[in-house]
């Protein structure tokens, strides 16, 4: 990985050496065997009468320690030792911490009713979790938190709809710091039970050799195809950006390799950047683990998160349908071609050598179809990670690459991590103030309660906030506000979430910011505003998929003729919708055929049966044109 690249999008860590390094990377190592275990064996206990307080206080006690000693507190610091006011809030936060983990069974007897140190424990606490999400994250979410904390506290003296009662700065801080609503609420314990054994799974993965053999299995299957090297970006990112958790970091992981093999043959620099932005973005929605927000999806629909991997699989496929097909299409059009067959693995060899690698992906779906939960499948996957390398001398892991792994794993946790706090702090706020029936009220007055209108605005909220947010506090903040008013649209709970989810990706494809594009862009050395462009349209399913889920039994909820024939009709438009984009289908495509192209694929998105004949008429009718046109020409 670039790792260059890396610290520019997520943060620069310090380089400790010597005791410090030493102790930080034993810290992060235990991190993970700490929460490898909770996954697999439930809580750790101790003693106490509860294991939930261990478990929601023992991940942000990590995370706190990590993020204090391995971020600095000024950007562009150079320090290579950690100063005193770094230590200064380690103490704080193990005093903190510790207060509540053995405080919180004789606090729960008392709430309402807090004494004087559970209340400067928990603006602390607070305290903290602000400077955690400044020094990883930035002040973007940061800034927010505190304008939702000001609203609590100022809510008499805002005008309006979004005026309220107000709350004591001691029922604030309580609530939000030292009670299970805020700060160690919802977020803290999906983060803690779902998304971190994902990362650290993601972590022994790659350690056992997984990304060369995604690599290489890419390539045998997509690298001799017209346009080959971007196909093989399209599933290797799929593959790897699913588990990863970060577009922007997967684009700068398998773009290393991916781009400059797209650049090699006929890609522009911007075109092959684009393709990665929006394959690595694409592997966030990518059963069987979805990035992370999957779990928070499943957390706040209280849905079976095996259900939800059911029904998200036919829209991520048919994203990189979309996405596949404009690379093919511009492929045609510039008359480029895949690599030499010479040059190119072959598929049974690859399988044969090294396909067992991959193995612990479906041995993670076949135990959540088994019905366990997916920590218990996380925990297995880990563990056949480890096992299955044994398979072959030259990719057993001993005991140093175990250990690197569950450091990496921790470590790459904290840029997640890192928002747990504020982002309780903003969902405490919200549910205090009741501020998300309120938004939504809004949404529906400027919407005007027509559904569309409704999307759209979600769609630029979800493009705003992640201009600046990760795509997991992205989804989680835009949940809070949006989906009451599309529930409020009689759109289902868990269609709202999907809707949310899709829309949150937006901004990492899209100009000005277009993050994932821009880090794609840092390898291809193209300008990132060429390459953002090119990237938010080859991403553009992004903005058709939540009409669908709206509109069409997309997401497995109707008949079962009328799913088939929805996701037959919306595989074709896709295809069409890609020519329109690429201008391009059996031949050139001039403009009065994208027209066509882009009304057939309306036509074949409307889930109706006639509509759908028409859309193929036109299509059937566009394919016998334009090829007569350019055989005649």
């Amino acid at each position: 990985m670039n790792n260059t690249v890396v610290e520019k999008i997520e943060g620069r860590m310090i380089s400790l050496r010597g005791k410090t390094a030493l102790m930080a990377t034993l810290i992060a190592a235990l991190f993970s065997l700490v929460f490898i275990y909770t996954s697999g064996f439930g809580y750790i206990t101790f003693g106490l009468r509860r294991g939930v307080e261990l478990h929601r206080g023992g991940y942000l006690l990590f995370t706190m320690l990590l993020c204090f000693i391995l971020y600095p507190s000024r950007k562009g610091s150079a320090s290579e030792r950690v100063p005193l006011l770094s230590w200064i809030l380690c103490l704080l936060t193990v005093i903190t911490i510790g207060y509540w983990i053995v405080e919180y069974p004789s606090y729960a007897y008392r709430i309402g009713n807090p004494n004087q140190l559970d209340i400067i424990m928990g603006a602390i606490l607070i305290c903290l979790s602000f400077e955690m999400a400044r020094r990883v994250v930035g002040n973007v979410l940061t800034t927010l938190a505190a304008i939702f904390l000001l609203y609590a506290y100022f809510g008499p003296y805002v005008p309006g709809i979004l005026g309220h009662y107000g709350y004591s700065i001691t029922r604030i801080v309580e609530f939000l710091g030292v009670g299970m609503g805020g700060i160690y609420g919802i977020v803290t314990d999906t983060y803690a039970t779902y998304i971190f054994p994902f990362i650290i799974f993601a972590s022994f993965l790659q350690a056992a050799g997984a990304g060369p053999a995604i690599e290489q299995v890419s390539l045998s299957i997509a690298g001799g195809s017209r346009g080959g090297p971007a196909k093989v970006a399209i599933v290797s990112s799929g593959i790897i950006g699913m588990i990863t958790g970060s577009s922007a970091a997967n684009a700068v992981a398998t773009g290393s390799y991916t781009i400059p093999m797209m650049i090699k043959t006929g890609y522009k620099p911007h075109v092959a950047a684009a393709i990665e932005a929006a394959a690595s973005t694409g592997g966030q929605f990518m059963p069987p683990i979805m990035g992370s927000a999957a779990f928070l999806i499943a957390a706040f629909t209280d849905t079976p998160y095996l259900d939800i991997v059911k029904i998200a699989a036919i829209p991520a496929i048919l994203y990189f349908l979309g996405v596949g097909m404009m690379v093919h299409f511009i492929a045609a059009r510039n008359g480029l071609k895949g690599l030499p067959k010479e040059k190119l693995p072959k598929l049974k060899t690859v399988i044969l050598q090294r396909g067992y690698l991959l193995l612990p992906i479906p041995i993670l779906l076949g135990v959540l179809i088994a019905g366990f939960s997916p920590q218990k499948a996380a925990f297995v996957a880990i563990i056949s990670s480890i096992l299955l390398s044994y398979i072959k001398k030259e990719t057993r892991m001993n005991f140093r690459q175990i250990f690197d792994a569950l450091v990496t794993g921790a470590r790459n946790s904290l840029i997640v991590g890192a928002t747990a706090g504020v982002i309780g702090i903003i969902i405490g706020v919200v549910v205090m103030t009741g501020l998300g029936i309120k938004f939504s009220s809004i949404v529906l007055s400027l919407s005007g309660g027509i559904l569309p209108l409704t999307i759209l605005l979600t769609a630029v909220g979800g493009y705003i906030i992640g201009m600046g947010v990760t795509i997991t506090a992205t989804y989680i903040l835009l949940s809070v506000l949006a989906v009451p008013a599309l529930v409020e649209l009689e759109v289902p709970l868990l269609t709202a979430h999907l809707v949310v989810f899709w829309l949150c990706e937006i901004g990492g494809v899209t100009p000005p910011v277009a993050l994932v594009a821009f880090a794609a862009s840092a390898i291809a050395r193209c300008n990132p505003s060429k390459a953002g462009l090119a990237a938010v349209r080859l991403a553009s399913p992004l903005f058709i998929a939540p009409f669908l889920f709206v509109y069409t039994p997309i997401l497995l909820n109707g008949p079962l003729p009328q799913v088939i024939e929805t996701i037959v009709s919306s595989a074709i438009g896709t295809i069409a919708y890609a020519g329109m984009m690429q201008g391009y289908w059996m031949k050139r495509a001039n403009v009065l055929e994208r027209i066509l192209l882009g009304f057939a694929s309306l036509c074949l998105f409307i889930p109706d049966i006639f509509s759908d004949i028409l859309g193929i008429a036109v299509l059937a009718a566009i394919t016998v044109i334009n090829r007569k046109k350019h055989e005649s020409g």
